[in-house]
């Protein structure tokens, strides 16, 4: 593991593994969405956000933890793999927990007895997020297995839908198939975690050490995931099957698109900690380049989904879903908001070791995100969750960049905000002017995209932008070096 992989190339696998999931439900969810409708995807996004809490407890924090501590060490077998049998016993421990504590719930909280079944299908997420160790190949920079492993599952789940998912009453089925897509390949991955590390029932294993940490994570995964689990169960308890159904549909894409963006986090982090502990000198460069990379992409996807959202709802929804347009414009902020939050909150503090400053950050958010769904739920349904939900990320952001403001320049992240902005509203402004002119939402999305893509980069190329100059030139240096492989 000496030989760190390329940090563009493991870029590119994981945007290539991000887009995969980013495919899948553009190809699944227009499909289910009109075969269950609003009430079917409903219950399906309801089950499945009351089994994130207890995937959350069983998870504890050790993903981040694991990251952080197990980049610092993979250059060593014999140490990686003493460390990932000690926090891998404690996960299997916290995963029984959580079961116990899923099942007791499902007994004496009379809303959940009505989504049982559902309940115990998506249960096994809990299960296979365990064995799949995610964290373990970040830590080893395995993106191509895992890219592969994705696009794999994920066709399969594609078959899986259309041969077994045919009306309102297969949202069981389609619960499953998303089980089985999103986790099922983590089997795989416990059995070829062994080209890494090694289990063996001689080792002494020393739990107390990682506990400490782990928790301290654990609180800040806990506060963070709840209130962004929290919108579609509060919907659940306060509106309707509709509601969740509804802002689910307008969510969707806003969510991917997030994942996509904070996909190069995913990246960035367990080489900002190497350089960290290896190359100090050399973190602040890596930390700008990152922040950079997602403004590039967040900002314009953010005034994209806003102009583009009616077309969007209608071409993988139908027009049972156009009250989400409006739900979806309101949360497309929500992608710029994340975008910087995961840079300072995850990539940055973790790595300096003051996830205290996300917690604290967290908490802001959830207690802003519970209030207002409270107020703004029971007035706006899924609108008022969407608002309650933009309002608490953008309060997590600035406090995040408050706390920051010691480790990093805040004020070349709000020059490359202007950067990217600036062509990102010129962009919005023609798209918006062609969907005017164009009925069609088809072409609407596919000059919108196409138009709104060339007039995006051809600003940034004008102004010279080093971000897409360093990725150009890299493009260049790749076509060259092909060039001179077929010549010689």
């Amino acid at each position: 593991m000496k030989n760190k992989a390329s940090l563009k190339k493991n870029i590119v696998l994981n945007y290539v593994k991000t887009l995969m999931s980013l495919i899948f439900p553009l190809i699944t969810f227009p499909y289910a969405s009109r075969v269950l409708g609003p009430a079917g995807i409903g219950k399906v996004n309801f089950a499945t956000s009351v089994i994130s809490y207890f995937t959350l407890i069983a998870s504890l924090g050790i993903s981040g933890y694991g990251i952080r501590e197990g980049a610092k060490i993979r250059d060593d077998k014999e140490k990686l793999s003493q460390f990932t049998q000690e926090v891998f016993t404690i996960n299997m421990i916290s995963t029984v927990a959580a079961y116990f504590l899923l099942i007791v719930s499902i007994l004496f909280i009379p809303k959940l007895q009505m989504y049982q079944r559902l309940l115990v299908i998506s249960s096994a997420t809990i299960l296979f997020s365990t064995i799949g160790m995610d964290w373990l190949y970040t830590v080893t920079e395995s993106f191509a297995y895992i890219t592969i492993r994705a696009a794999v599952f994920q066709v399969i789940g594609v078959v899986l839908l259309y041969i077994f998912v045919h009306d309102e009453n297969d949202y069981f089925v389609y619960a499953a198939i998303l089980v089985f897509t999103n986790v099922g390949s983590n089997v795989m991955n416990f059995i070829h975690s062994r080209k890494f590390i090694s289990f063996s029932p001689k080792r002494k294993l020393i739990l107390w050490k990682h506990l400490l940490p782990i928790f301290l994570l654990f609180a800040l995964s806990a506060v963070s995931s709840i209130y962004n689990m929290l919108d579609s169960t509060m919907l659940g308890f306060l509106a309707s099957d509709v509601e969740v159904g509804i802002y689910t549909a307008a969510t969707k894409v806003n969510r991917l698109t997030v994942s996509l963006v904070t996909s190069t986090g995913t990246v960035f982090l367990p080489r900002l900690v190497y350089i960290y502990e290896k190359e100090r000198g050399n973190f602040e460069k890596l930390a700008q380049k990152s922040i950079n990379l997602t403004l590039l992409i967040s900002l314009p996807a953010c005034v994209g989904l806003i102009v583009l959202a009616k077309p969007i709802i209608l071409l993988l929804n139908g027009e049972q879903y156009l009250s989400a347009v409006p739900v979806m414009r309101v949360m497309s902020p929500i992608i710029v908001a994340l975008g910087i939050s995961n840079f300072t909150g995850v990539q940055l503090f973790l790595t300096l070791k003051k996830e205290r400053l996300t917690l604290i950050s967290d908490i802001c958010g959830a207690v802003v995100n519970f209030s207002l769904n409270v107020v703004f739920i029971l007035k706006y349904g899924a609108l008022g969750a969407a608002i309650a939900s933009v309002c608490a990320e953008s309060m997590v952001t600035i406090v995040q960049l408050f706390f920051a403001r010691n480790d990093i320049n805040i004020l070349k992240i709000l020059q490359s905000v202007i950067r990217y902005l600036l062509p990102s509203l010129v962009m919005g402004t023609v798209v918006a002017i062609e969907t005017i002119f164009v009925s069609s939402i088809y072409l609407q999305l596919f000059f919108g995209v196409l138009c709104g893509l060339g007039i995006y980069f051809l600003l940034l190329l004008l102004l010279k932008d080093q971000c897409l100059m360093e990725i150009l030139d890299q493009v260049k240096k790749k076509i060259g070096k092909k060039e001179r492989k077929i010549s010689s």
